[in-house]
């Protein structure tokens, strides 16, 4: 029998930089580049340029 998927587990999310086509950042954590884009278009709206994943300590 198979173990439950446990919904609470702590999950580690990566920091994400989102550049707007006016040059704006927002610098947010998601799950994935899907959810930071959203996350920082309800932020800011307007045109996303890239989205990258933020690498290094933090």
């Amino acid at each position: 029998m198979k173990q439950p998927i446990i919904a609470n587990r702590p999950s580690k999310q990566a920091l994400f930089r989102v550049h707007f086509h006016d040059g704006a950042t927002v610098t947010t954590t998601a799950g994935n580049s899907l959810h930071a884009e959203q996350k920082a278009r309800r932020l800011r709206p307007g045109l996303v340029e890239s989205i990258r994943i933020v690498r290094g300590k933090r």
